[in-house]
């Protein structure tokens, strides 16, 4: 019985983990995509390519500073080695998912709905948070 309750606050302990991380990861996140849609927008016509660049950009630098957090504070992964770069490849991959998701749904929403960038970025958070804790618990650091 000791084991179990003590199983489920190291699971819960987890989950906080996963949500500090998260919040920051996406703060961090959304305003890299910011700055970059807002730096973009100067340089690149039409209106998407800069807001699908920043996307993209923004993206990619979440990733590597979510996998870096994820690993050591939320999921508090030994990997390391040659073991880093499968840990770190399926992590992207479940990120992937995430990213491509984003990269379809954006555009819609702005081109088709007339919603900001900025917002529609906002937006879809709630669904990326969703499926990255899934992949991530279930599948990158296998847990």
């Amino acid at each position: 019985m000791k084991q179990i309750a003590h199983d489920l606050w190291l699971n819960h302990q987890k989950k906080v983990r996963f949500v500090l991380v998260g919040v920051w990861n996406t703060i961090f996140g959304y305003l890299v995509f910011v700055a970059c849609d807002y730096l973009f927008e100067r340089f690149f016509s039409p209106r998407y390519v800069a807001y699908m660049s920043a996307a993209v950009l923004a993206n990619i630098l979440a990733i590597i500073n979510a996998y870096i957090f994820h690993k050591h504070i939320t999921f508090q992964s030994t990997v390391c080695g040659k073991g880093i770069l499968i840990e770190f490849a399926r992590f992207f991959s479940t990120y992937l998912f995430s990213m491509i998701l984003g990269l379809i749904l954006l555009p819609v929403s702005v081109e088709v709905l007339g919603i900001e960038p900025m917002i529609s970025a906002a937006l879809l958070i709630p669904v990326t948070t969703i499926i990255s804790y899934i992949g991530h618990s279930r599948f990158s650091f296998r847990t």
